[in-house]
């Protein structure tokens, strides 16, 4: 089975039709029954996540009925409808554990469609938001605010706009969000707007019939239409010129679209996540972005931290790296050596995760050594096409490093032990350029060369 289901017992056929009707747009099987002795027949049959239950029926009741459920199919989340006021029998059940939710009818639409959506998402996390979560890696404290965030958001049927600087892993977050949402089994189609000019944009996204334009030889189903019932993740959304902006801000508007050459009206069905490497505020400010669209796709904002505000994640996702290329190469076991951590940690990293994901893949390639060390770090950041354009940067970053590791040696150590903690922090940030570290840290490079002769270090 590809879709959640969920049961419908009543005894009313038009309240099946209403129900049925209004989860039609949803990726969602739905089952009716107008006798809660069928509907038992086929619980093992089809094992709803979601049962709703009429009270008042003909032969059994309602929480009679979902007592059956909870024996057979106890993970199932059983909801109640009634029309009566039949508020003791309603707290039985909850005290008894028959029911977990209650509605009277008439229900208003949006209550009923937001309640089975929550449960279906909370069973969905129950049972894989652990593996799901622990593929964003990271424990410092703004990844687990982002995870919280993620979990609590992603059952959400609206729009989310998900903001990061290039290499944060905009898209493993565009993806946590739709594997914990009932639309998970569905497609999940990501698409980077920066890559096509405007006429293949919009061939691409909406669609085209044949004969639609110069060289248009077969239909094409656009992005909207691939996404079906799943999540259509639009990258660098600022990209997009304002025409199709336009018209993207029209598809979210109306919930539907008409391909290129055709006359049809098309209904969306997905879920739109978007995001940018800049923030959609400023793009509208300058005029590049429509402030219209910008409220409707950021409903919902998540923001992902830059690598360099992550130093407790850094050596983590490291190692991470590391074991991960040294398995797909076939290599021996490897280790980050004292230098080559400090050296990670006081890097500015302008590139992100994904920079330190090459960089380690270099390292793990080009190297046969056990032991990792600062300079086969160096070597491979050397490669990276953003090492010689974030001199200053790293510089900024690497001072800060030198003072927050100073400030921590003068809580721990004796006067020395931060005097000589001080002098190699900036050694190790500098690449062991003594006169470097000399400036940073405001002394003469002979002071350090005595020290260093003093302490037997060469």
């Amino acid at each position: 089975m590809n879709q959640a289901c969920i049961f419908i017992v009543d005894d009313e056929a038009q309240i099946l039709k209403a129900i049925e009707r209004l989860f039609f747009q949803f990726p969602i099987e739905i089952k009716t029954f107008t006798s809660p002795r069928e509907a038992l027949e086929n619980l093992s049959l089809f094992n709803p996540q979601v049962v709703i239950s009429d009270l008042r029926m003909p032969f059994m009741t309602g929480l009679e009925f979902l007592s059956q459920v909870k024996e057979k199919h106890p993970d199932c989340h059983r909801i109640l409808l009634s029309a009566h006021q039949d508020f003791e029998q309603v707290i039985d059940g909850f005290n008894d554990d028959i029911i977990h939710q209650f509605l009277s009818k008439p229900w208003k639409n949006d209550e009923l469609i937001a309640l089975v959506q929550q449960n279906l998402c909370n069973l969905d996390k129950e049972i894989g938001e652990e593996s799901n979560i622990t593929s964003i890696i990271g424990e410092s404290a703004g990844m687990l605010q982002l995870k919280a965030q993620i979990v609590q958001v992603a059952g959400a049927n609206v729009p989310i706009f998900i903001n990061g600087k290039t290499g944060t892993g905009k898209e493993l977050v565009a993806k946590a969000c739709h594997e914990l949402s009932y639309r998970k089994l569905q497609p999940f189609i990501a698409f980077n707007c920066a890559n096509l000019n405007e006429h293949l944009l919009e061939s691409q996204l909406f669609g085209h019939k044949k004969g639609a334009f110069t060289g248009a030889d077969q239909d094409f189903e656009g992005l909207l239409t691939q996404a079906g019932e799943g999540t259509l993740f639009l990258d660098e959304v600022t990209t997009l010129p304002l025409n199709i902006q336009a018209k993207l801000l029209r598809v979210i508007q109306e919930r539907e679209y008409t391909p290129l050459g055709d006359n049809k009206v098309l209904k969306l069905n997905a879920q739109i996540l978007s995001a940018s490497s800049t923030a959609l505020e400023q793009a509208t400010t300058t005029g590049e972005f429509r402030p219209d669209l910008y409220y409707r796709l950021a409903v919902i904002k998540l923001n992902i931290p830059p690598l360099n505000q992550r130093a407790t994640d850094q050596i983590v996702l490291a190692q991470y790296f590391l074991n991960k290329f040294v398995k797909m190469h076939n290599k021996v076991a490897m280790k980050l050596t004292a230098g080559a951590e400090q050296f990670i940690l006081s890097y500015a990293w302008p590139g992100n995760v994904r920079q330190l994901e090459n960089v380690i893949h270099h390292v793990v390639i080009m190297n046969n050594e056990k032991d990792i060390r600062q300079e086969h770090i160096q070597s491979a950041i050397g490669n990276e096409p953003l090492a010689a354009t974030t001199a200053t940067e790293k510089s900024q970053h690497q001072n800060q490093k030198v003072l927050q590791n100073t400030v921590q040696a003068e809580i721990n150590g004796t006067l020395e032990d931060i005097e000589k903690h001080a002098i190699l922090t900036a050694i190790d940030a500098c690449s062991g350029n003594v006169s470097q570290a000399a400036v940073k840290l405001g002394v003469n490079p002979s002071t350090i060369y005595r020290k260093l002769q003093k302490w037997g270090i060469s």
